[in-house]
């Protein structure tokens, strides 16, 4: 057991080696509301010129945040829902906007307010690292003709056998 642990970590430690430790975030703002026409009207009101936080105090149906103009603050890929995290992190230009993303929330408009690298915790490192591994062990794995045989099955009991001398 102790050998193949070893041979285990060995073997993460080179194909995790050049992981990068650094973590993108992004500092952004939303609109949050329950259709895509509301959001298609807010973002016309946007491209009009009218102003996010009074839009946002407006129409916003996130009670958290609506009366900071929809400040979410700084997160990285991990911690939005899926689809809000690829719309944000699509974003490039500091003030862009994004078209309108539905999540299981509603309808989000997204406004890019900042992005930079931060170095990773020790549990996003481990956890970047775990995810470089699996990945290149499913890629190995699929190169490989694996063949799996049952012939174990007859010879395992699946009702446990107590021992006579057990039974008193």
């Amino acid at each position: 057991i102790f050998r193949t642990r070893l041979l285990y970590d060995k073997v993460m430690e080179e194909v995790t080696n050049d992981v990068n430790p650094l973590v993108d975030y992004v500092w952004a703002r939303h609109i949050l509301v329950a259709s895509e026409e509301e959001a298609a009207v807010i973002l016309g009101k946007l491209d009009a010129g009218q102003d996010w936080s009074a839009l946002a105090a407006e129409f916003s149906t996130d009670e958290s945040n609506n009366n900071n103009s929809g400040d979410l603050g700084w997160f990285d890929s991990n911690t939005m829902v899926q689809e809000f995290t690829t719309a944000a992190f699509a974003l490039t230009e500091i003030g862009e906007i994004s078209q309108p993303v539905e999540t299981s929330f509603g309808w989000h408009i997204i406004q890019l307010l900042g992005k930079e690298q931060r170095a990773a915790s020790s549990d996003q490192l481990d956890q970047l690292k775990q995810e470089t591994f699996t990945t290149w062990l499913t890629s190995v794995k699929a190169e490989l003709d694996i063949q799996t045989f049952d012939n174990w099955v007859d010879k395992v009991p699946t009702i446990p056998v107590t021992p006579a001398s057990f039974s008193q």
